[in-house]
């Protein structure tokens, strides 16, 4: 099963020449969450290859313009292509009166049903292979952080040794998905003889504009990917707890701190033309750091770390 990190604006408040405001879509199998749509969103989409799916979910992190003045631009040309799949958008509190107030002003009519569905902190949404866990994070009132977790995957079934052990082939299927049989003549049938420890699922957790915080450590803990906002350089520390954002070394602390596998930068202050010094001064903490840039592609692949239930 593919899962891939596709980003589509790494700028912070205001763009540039070669960085769009927030974006970040996260594609497994055949759904697109998209994290954020900062303005120019739809057309960074089109660009990329993305596009607007019929099997899309959008978050939104928290109610400030670069990250959700794209919406209704989104939605409105959703609308002109006439889809008709419903749309599930999840939000902090503000996101409902956001889209039926701008809908009405600029006359948009849905050619679709639109679901809102409020974020808060712990909440999980279950979308069966795959979870999304919320927490709050430190800018805003309503601003969180978001982990996107694929559920264990199941471990491999050993046919030869069930077909050496008399089991007989119609009963596979239940070993297969971790129950005990009986058989016939009474023995009992333990699957974990035939089926290897579940594999972990992956897991990228994306922190969303924020202070360093441990909330987003835990949420971090031991996953493959961390996306955070690495605003401003070192020397710039105070201006980040003045706004509500991260050095690319706080950046790094919450990194090492949850033991994660990567650390992407994101959400560059439009100041730093070139992040290299950012990466650097991140690389110095915790060494498996890089720098988003607009339509970076990052492909995660399938963990081999067995989950030791048994």
């Amino acid at each position: 099963m593919s899962m891939e990190i596709i980003f589509l604006g790494t700028a912070g408040s205001v763009p540039t020449k070669t960085r769009n405001v927030s974006s970040i879509v996260v594609r497994y199998q055949g759904d697109y969450i998209f994290v954020d749509v900062g303005e120019g969103t739809q057309r960074q989409a089109m660009l990329s290859g993305v596009g607007l799916r019929k099997n899309m979910k959008i978050f939104i992190t928290h109610m400030h313009g670069d990250h959700v003045l794209g919406l209704i631009p989104m939605l409105q040309t959703m609308c002109m292509l006439r889809r008709t799949e419903p749309l599930q958008i999840y939000g902090p509190r503000g996101i409902r009166r956001f889209i039926t107030e701008n809908m009405r002003m600029l006359n948009i009519r849905p050619t679709y049903p639109l679901v809102i569905n409020y974020l808060s902190d712990g909440r999980v949404f279950d979308f069966g292979e795959y979870v999304v866990k919320v927490a709050r994070n430190e800018h805003d009132r309503y601003s969180y952080a978001l982990c996107i977790e694929e559920k264990p995957r199941p471990g491999r079934f050993d046919p030869e040794k069930a077909e050496r052990d008399g089991i007989p082939k119609h009963l596979w299927r239940l070993l297969k998905q971790g129950r005990t049989v009986t058989l016939e003549d009474g023995r009992v049938v333990d699957y974990r003889r035939y089926v290897s420890p579940p594999l972990r699922g992956r897991k990228v957790v994306i922190s969303g504009d924020t202070r360093p915080c441990r909330r987003i450590v835990s949420l971090a803990r031991d996953a493959d990917v961390l996306i955070h906002d690495a605003t401003f350089a070192s020397d710039r520390a105070e201006r980040g707890v003045e706004t509500g954002h991260s050095t690319a070394e706080e950046a790094a602390i919450v990194a090492r701190e949850a033991n994660v596998k990567v650390l992407i930068l994101t959400h560059f202050s439009a100041r730093y033309e070139n992040v290299d010094r950012l990466v650097r001064e991140a690389r110095r903490i915790f060494p498996a750091t890089f720098a988003a840039e607009d339509f970076m592609r990052v492909e995660v692949p399938p963990s081999r770390r067995p989950i030791r239930t048994w």
